[in-house]
């Protein structure tokens, strides 16, 4: 069956389930048909979690570099945007320092170490010892190294979320 259609009859069937909902549910057949019919809507309509990760709902992966700098957006005007601006002789290094700033409000951060294609998370005490963010957080490298040690650095979209309120400084 094509995605197309996938979708579509997944959407026919949670369009069920809500008028079987609607109705008084009264009968056992009736509850019972009513899973069925809700395990077929989230059968076809799980092709659509990449366009839901892609509008930004809490799941995957997002480029470190594209998230320091919506959080650096987000914050301007604040204190800590303008030290990050004060201390830094370019944009990418403010986006090094949101980067850092994510680091330590708990945001774990991922990467790739070349020539590696996998994704693994590095670890926080890497990241405030001997690894230092790079090329507008898109690297870590090594003090002593410019050649990086991580690239294709991320973040999940759910660390992001859980911790959003705490590095923007809201109150709950």
């Amino acid at each position: 069956m094509d995605r197309q259609t996938r979708i579509g009859v997944g959407a026919g069937a949670a369009f069920a389930v809500a008028g079987i909902i609607a109705a008084v549910i009264g009968s056992t057949w009736l509850a019972g048909l009513t899973v069925l019919l809700l395990v077929i809507a989230i059968w076809g309509i799980w092709p659509l979690l990449p366009m839901m990760q892609a509008v930004g709902l809490p799941f995957g992966y997002v480029p470190l570099h594209r998230a320091a700098a919506n959080l650096y957006g987000k914050m301007r005007g604040t204190a800590a945007a303008e030290f990050a601006e004060r201390s830094a002789s370019s944009p990418a290094e403010v986006l090094d320092w949101f980067a850092y700033w994510m680091v330590q409000h708990g945001v774990r951060v991922f990467g790739k170490r070349p020539p590696s294609p996998h994704m693994e998370e590095i670890q926080r005490h890497d990241m405030e010892g001997r690894l230092h963010f790079d090329q507008g957080a898109r690297t870590l490298v090594e003090s002593y190294n410019p050649s990086a040690v991580f690239t294709d650095l991320a973040v999940r979209r759910s660390d992001l979320f859980k911790q959003r309120r705490q590095m923007t400084g809201e109150r709950l």
